[in-house]
């Protein structure tokens, strides 16, 4: 039987392929950019398998489905084949549960897209890498010996979904080796979209040129358009003025002009109700961080690698704040502080970040499906890092540059009140908040 040698990865397409291990005599493959795991070499066509689901994981699908309002009986294809033979735009919900057994799972789900009506739904069945069994497992998984070709984990699978053009992603543990995943069929942007969101409140001395920098910012080479939303919290020394003028020169610019100041985090969430793009980041309208680093920042999202990216400000220096005269204390406390908060949150989620406060967050605006938020102040980054945590989205941290501001430039952070409030939203986020199903 012919044998194929991959050579990009099946799901973002980077040539960057690394050997893992054997596995029931064939090689174990890897992208060292998403870390899709794959089969190398595939065999040429579709062999006979021995499902990995049983005949009770489809009578509990068939279930769901009916609880949701669906159609009871949902076509399954168990082959591309199978699928090439339905005239486009004429189901409405289909299950795919072959997925992991193609050489190019990208042209299946491709073709499902096209398959599907406006809004139509789809169900798979996937066994993935960090379910209990394989985590368990490791190099002696079932499904490595079952000699399928794919290995997603949840998060290479929801990237794959979401650059064919579905949304509204849900994933849930359907047994022990693999997930149940449902999903919408969406319109594809012939040109992708990252939403700026802008809260600002007395930056009257920076945010001119803040802004004029952001709406400046080419990032075409990354074939994205921007969409500015700029949520002005009703200042007091003239920069809602400022606010006002740059969006009369730019009627592309949306301005929110909140009827008093009640805290970053609000005007986040307004912002997110606003929100169309396909990614979102959040910029403060200080100058603080450089808005060169975006490009490195966007590449692993606009390359289906990543969900969410971190700008890590923590470069081997623990002490990144460096305030002026009179204000060396403050940044000594404040940097402690960072040291204590950031080990907080990596014993409480489980994670090993360095810098899960930075401004600098970007992420799929899928990622956002299902939540809800409701931090006023600076609580509000506990609460997007958190939240995304435990959905599942582990962010990859990128170094970028930083200029620390002190309170005598005007940054708003207090030193009592805001860690108390820090500590009561690391409880009620991690363990109080209930994550919707």
């Amino acid at each position: 039987m012919e044998e194929l040698l991959v050579q990009s990865c099946p799901v973002c397409s980077s040539a960057r392929l690394e050997y893992r291990f054997v596995a029931a005599g064939r090689v174990i493959s890897a992208c060292a950019e998403c870390g899709h795991m794959f089969s190398n070499p595939q065999n040429t066509r579709l062999m006979e398998l021995q499902p990995l689901y049983r005949a009770e994981d489809f009578s509990s699908f068939r279930t769901r489905v009916g609880d949701a309002g669906e159609p009871a009986a949902v076509p399954t294809f168990s082959s591309g084949e199978e699928l090439e033979r339905e005239a486009d735009g004429s189901l409405e919900s289909m299950l795919l549960d072959c997925l992991d057994m193609v050489n190019d799972p990208e042209r299946l789900l491709r073709s499902a897209h096209a398959k599907l009506k406006p809004e139509g739904k789809l169900f798979l069945f996937v066994p993935v890498t960090d379910s209990s069994h394989a985590r368990h497992a490791k190099q002696s998984w079932d499904a490595f010996e079952q000699k399928r070709l794919q290995f997603f984990s949840r998060k290479t699978l929801e990237n794959l979904l979401c650059k064919c053009g579905f949304g509204e992603i849900t994933i849930r543990e359907a047994n022990p080796d693999g997930v149940f995943v449902r999903c919408s069929r969406k319109e594809v942007r012939k040109e992708k979209v990252l939403s700026f969101i802008i809260p600002v409140y007395n930056e009257k001395n920076t945010v001119r040129f803040l802004l004029d920098a952001v709406y400046g910012k080419d990032l075409s080479g990354l074939g994205l358009r921007k969409e500015l939303i700029i949520i002005e919290s009703n200042s007091s020394d003239g920069t809602r003025e400022e606010v006002a003028r740059f969006a009369a020169e730019h009627p592309e610019v949306r301005a929110i002009y909140e009827d008093k100041p009640r805290g970053k985090g609000h005007a986040v969430r307004n912002g997110f109700r606003e929100a169309t793009g396909d990614f979102i980041t959040i910029q403060d309208g200080d100058l603080e961080y450089d808005i060169n680093d975006y490009d490195k920042l966007l590449y692993p999202l606009v390359h289906d690698q990543e969900a969410f990216v971190l700008g890590s400000r923590h470069t081997g220096d623990w002490h990144m704040r460096k305030f002026g005269s009179g204000e060396k204390l403050r940044a000594f406390v404040m940097n402690l502080g960072q040291i204590f908060f950031t080990g907080l949150i990596n014993r409480g989620c489980h994670t090993k970040l360095k810098d899960p406060f930075t401004m600098f967050k970007l992420f799929r605006r899928e990622c956002l499906y299902g939540l809800e938020f409701d931090g006023n102040r600076f609580e509000i980054d506990w609460e997007i890092i958190i939240k995304l945590i435990r959905k599942g989205y582990i962010p990859r941290e990128i170094p970028i540059n930083y200029v620390s501001r002190g309170v005598k430039e005007g940054k708003k952070v207090r030193m009592i009140q805001d860690p108390i409030l820090w500590i009561k939203s690391f409880i009620r986020y991690r363990y109080l908040y209930r994550m919707p199903q």
